[in-house]
């Protein structure tokens, strides 16, 4: 009794027996029209997730008021977002995520990054990066599955204390 008691103490809150899948990948992806095999492999649970989407994927953000819109990187850094609809190449992978409030989800950030490599006459170039700590749930809906990742705090991912 006493070495699960030990045990508990020294597993971070919310992993006791729970695995963190780590999530990375890049999009587009290399096959068109399909979502990288880190999406489509992704399985319920918590999920630290690494995200990078670059044009002409740019995904829409639902605002703090709630009105939604494609997302504008008009300069580089952090974008404050209630949720972000993801386009992942696939029209049968859906992919929702809600980061949360930084107070209690420091962990997750959206942010526009600079890219040179994207640049245009009209913008300096960006990669919208998306990180952090989330629950991942899927819904089954016809033809297609829809991922909907809910804010988790760092250490539910073996982050902090």
């Amino acid at each position: 009794m006493r070495a699960l008691i030990l045990a508990l103490a020294v597993v971070p809150a919310g992993l006791a027996g729970a695995d963190v899948q780590k999530v990375v990948a890049s999009l587009p992806g290399d096959v068109e029209f399909e979502a990288p095999a880190a999406l489509q492999d992704m399985t319920e649970g918590p999920v630290w997730l690494d995200l990078s989407i670059a044009p002409p994927l740019d995904p829409s953000w639902q605002q703090e008021d709630g009105s939604w819109s494609g997302i504008v990187c008009d300069s580089h850094g952090e974008v404050s977002a209630k949720s972000v609809s993801v386009p992942t190449g696939s029209n049968h992978l859906l992919l929702e995520i809600r980061p949360g409030s930084p107070d209690r989800h420091a962990a997750n950030m959206i942010s526009c990054n600079y890219a040179p490599q994207y640049s245009t006459e009209a913008d300096l170039g960006h990669v919208v990066r998306i990180k952090g700590c989330y629950f991942a749930s899927s819904i089954a809906i016809p033809t297609a599955v829809q991922w909907i990742l809910n804010p988790l705090p760092a250490r539910d991912c073996g982050l902090g204390d």
